[in-house]
């Protein structure tokens, strides 16, 4: 699929307010090692702590970003249905290798609004001060005319900045090399690709 955006970014869309109180709700959660596609941890392609929370307020917040970048980045994807949020957690060294959210697959769930349903858009809030980190860089990789282009998307670091992308392109956070950084991601469902 040819795509004129890869990405759409909303810089500094949250306040510094909100993100503590997504920060504090999640703290609440219990903490674990983030798995892969396997729901296996495999600290050589993803090492980081992670919690889930699925609180009415957040997607309140979050899926007017959602509706607005879908269509301004001019996918149009139709999708009915957000899955429970993951406040992720990095430490130094932690880090989360190249990888697309979209599973290969649709969903079999007993939960009717997951059931058959596939990844069509995936949602990253920034939640730490950029100041209070090095490393963990959120780039996207894509391919062109058998060449491989990694951009690194810069603003993703600024608090409050929310990326919205389709599921199926790769990206990745590059190891931390200092501090801590903690971000909310998301997921917007709907019937698969045809």
């Amino acid at each position: 699929m040819n795509l004129k955006y890869n990405y759409w970014y909303f810089q500094k869309a949250i306040k510094k307010e909100v993100c503590n109180k997504i920060i504090t709700a999640s703290l609440k959660k219990s903490k674990k090692k983030g798995t892969i596609e396997n729901k296996k941890v495999n600290s050589k392609y993803r090492n980081c702590w992670v919690s889930w929370i699925n609180d009415k307020w957040i997607y309140d917040i979050l899926n007017p970003f959602i509706h607005l970048a879908n269509r301004n980045a001019g996918w149009n994807f139709e999708w009915d249905w957000n899955e429970s949020c993951q406040f992720t957690h990095y430490d130094k060294n932690q880090f989360y290798s190249w990888h697309c959210d979209q599973l290969i697959n649709s969903f079999t769930d007993s939960n009717k609004n997951i059931n058959g349903k596939t990844r069509k858009l995936s949602l990253t809030l920034q939640l730490t001060d950029e100041s209070r980190y090095k490393g963990g860089d959120f780039q996207f990789k894509s391919f062109f005319k058998k060449k491989v282009k990694i951009d690194t998307v810069k603003s993703a670091k600024e608090l409050g900045t929310i990326i919205i992308f389709p599921s199926f392109i790769y990206h990745q956070i590059t190891p931390i090399t200092h501090g801590t950084r903690e971000s909310l991601v998301n997921w917007s469902l709907g019937k698969p690709f045809i």
